[in-house]
């Protein structure tokens, strides 16, 4: 089950690259990320903000998956393993939902409104098996 996760986790990265170029092609020259108190940014700070991020957030859960799963079995471990690709999920709909925030002449933003709330179900969902996998266990 520890293969599979790490293939869920370089698709979710291959995932997220194909993305975030796609949004990248097609954004304005300026970008609102839809922040209060944020301006709009340029398209390539954006885009470096991004990656730049999307890095940080993946060597942080890969340490804490490291440092926290090593004594478990090989189940807990993998489950513990597969936040690497909800959060990448997460932040993959997020650049998706930016990219159609930014578009609102093509497609319209309030007909992909669900991907913000996506993220978040998938890491309830995934907490909730987290629990129920640790009281399965006892």
């Amino acid at each position: 089950m520890i293969k599979a996760v790490k293939v869920l986790n370089t698709l979710s990265i291959i995932f997220f690259m194909v993305i975030l170029l796609l949004v990248y092609a097609y954004l304005p020259i300026m970008v609102d990320v839809n922040v209060e108190g944020l301006k709009d940014i340029h398209k390539q700070t954006f885009f470096y903000y991004i990656v730049g991020g999307f890095v940080v957030v993946n060597i942080i859960l890969r340490l804490i998956r490291s440092l926290g799963a090593k004594h478990l079995p090989n189940e807990p471990q993998a489950w513990l393993s597969a936040i690497i690709f909800v959060i990448n999920f997460n932040i993959t709909l997020l650049v998706g939902f930016i990219g159609v925030w930014n578009n609102p002449a093509h497609i319209d933003p309030s007909s992909y409104a669900y991907l913000n709330y996506l993220g978040p179900v998938f890491i309830a969902i995934w907490v909730i098996g987290l629990i129920f996998l640790f009281l399965k266990k006892k």
